[in-house]
């Protein structure tokens, strides 16, 4: 066999493999991308559970909680995390804090606030009476467990914080102020 047409051959593998582990290796798209980076504060592997395209905001989802991630518009790159919020916090804080956990999260630097939280289901919906009663938004989770959110229009969140949870009657069954 000719030398040149070793080289041939030694070249078309080389060029069948890369192609095959081009197009047969799973991609990552932005988000998964976005939470992998984001996964190092989680310190263990993480989802893309949600995409908020309009707030480019990634909600990365872990075995311990979630966490909101801010992204640039092409959701390529991490511009801020957020405070994870826990499942096993929610479950074992019950009995003090009620039937909805919240937190605020505030970085003038980007002029982004938000307010974010678990609600199991007997809170059908809440409302931000600090925020002139907004209803935030609503990310089901799993069985018993919604994960709401909202984000403030002018990076600015009204404070103290009142949240009000309200059952499927349209009855207050928790009130909070912070």
């Amino acid at each position: 066999m000719n030398k040149s047409k070793l080289l041939l051959i030694i070249i078309s593998l080389a060029f069948i493999v890369f192609i095959f582990f081009s197009v047969l290796r799973p991609a990552i798209n932005g988000e998964e991308g976005i939470c992998v980076q984001a996964s190092k504060q989680f310190d263990a592997p993480s989802k893309a559970r949600f995409v908020d395209a309009s707030s480019n905001l990634v909600f990365c989802e872990s075995e311990s909680g979630v966490m909101p991630v801010l992204t640039n518009k092409e959701f390529t790159k991490v511009k801020n995390t957020f405070g994870e919020l826990d499942f096993q916090e929610f479950k074992e804080e019950k009995v003090e804090r009620g039937l909805i956990s919240w937190q605020v999260e505030e970085d003038p630097k980007e002029k982004f606030s938000m307010i974010s939280g678990f609600a199991n289901d007997e809170v059908k919906s809440i409302k931000l009476n600090s925020e002139a009663g907004i209803q935030p938004n609503r990310i089901f989770l799993r069985e018993d467990l919604w994960l709401w959110y909202f984000i403030a229009d002018k990076g600015k969140i009204n404070m103290p914080v009142e949240v009000m949870a309200i059952d499927e009657n349209g009855n207050i069954i928790s009130e909070d102020n912070e």
